[in-house]
Parts: C-alpha cells; sequence; structure tokens
C-alpha cells in the first residue's frame, strides 16, 4: 500500500467533513497536519455517534499511515559525509 496516497484519500475525506460542518469550501480551509484534523474532527462531532472511539480512530490511521505522515514529520537528513581528502 502506498502510504502517501492513503493519506492523501484520508484528508481529502476529513476535509470535506470539516468544510461541510464549517459551511465553507476546502479551499477555505488552512493546510493542517492529518492528526491535527482528525483532533479537530473529534472536538467538533465527538458528541455525536457519526464517529468511532477517538484512541481506536487514531490508534488506526498510525497503523495505516505512521507517526511521521499523520504528523507531517520530516525524514531527518542522514548526516553528510565528510569526504575524504588524499593528499599526496
Amino acid at each position: 500500500m502506498d502510504k502517501r496516497l492513503a493519506a492523501e484519500k484520508i484528508r481529502a475525506r476529513l476535509e470535506k467533513r470539516l468544510a461541510t460542518f464549517l459551511a465553507c469550501e476546502v479551499g477555505d480551509l488552512p493546510r493542517m497536519k492529518l492528526g491535527t484534523l482528525v483532533h479537530s474532527l473529534f472536538l467538533l462531532l465527538g458528541d455525536s455517534e457519526e464517529l468511532g472511539g477517538f484512541h481506536t480512530s487514531m490508534s488506526g490511521l498510525l497503523l495505516i499511515l505512521s507517526h511521521e505522515i499523520l504528523w507531517d514529520i520530516e525524514p531527518k537528513a542522514e548526516e553528510a559525509e565528510t569526504p575524504e581528502v588524499v593528499v599526496n
């Protein structure tokens, strides 16, 4: 499974749900981390039975996507290796 593609599909669904709730267009929303979108939706809609349990939902997304993708964490660049200097 392509985790980046899965993340974009999940993002599209979450943004659409949030935009519907706020009566705006998806393009009106700021770009948020996926984890922030999930937290926001639970804050706004968590008292209804439209959503599953928060911990179960977040756990599922972490298993599907990974912590780094869910929270937009850039992989650390590997330390630049110092080139060997050869003296003749």
